[in-house]
């Protein structure tokens, strides 16, 4: 687990601090996105998109949709962790990881809103 002294040098950190609530709620909006847009059906939904293939559109069960939920609570979950043990010791290689996962986790709910309409469509 995390040390005092690594809790209190990261918590001095105000641009580390801020990235990491900006993770946080992040995360927390995409959670909650996927809570209000996955509906029970018996329909397959549209969970993918590729431009390889033959087609363009995979399709699976509605519960595929919850892994657009998962995977923010992970990066978050994983990436925090990382964060705060690495700023003791690598300050910038902490605020990169904080500031790529920020990052990584808007493009995924700009993936997943697409998505979700896409599954709203298909109903």
């Amino acid at each position: 687990m995390f040390k005092k002294r690594e809790l209190l040098l990261f918590s001095q950190d105000r641009l580390a601090v801020t990235l990491l609530v900006l993770l946080a709620l992040t995360s927390l909006l995409l959670v909650v996105i996927t809570i209000l847009s996955v509906r029970v059906s018996d329909v397959q939904v549209p969970v993918r998109y590729s431009g390889y293939g033959f087609t363009n559109l995979y399709r699976d069960k509605w519960y595929a949709l919850l892994s657009f939920g998962i995977f923010p609570l992970l990066v978050f979950g994983v990436n925090g962790f990382l964060a705060v043990k690495l700023h003791a010791t690598r300050r910038g290689i902490a605020i990169g990881l904080l500031g790529i996962s920020f990052v990584m986790l808007l493009i995924a709910l700009i993936v997943s809103n697409a998505v979700f309409r896409l599954a709203a469509f298909s109903l």
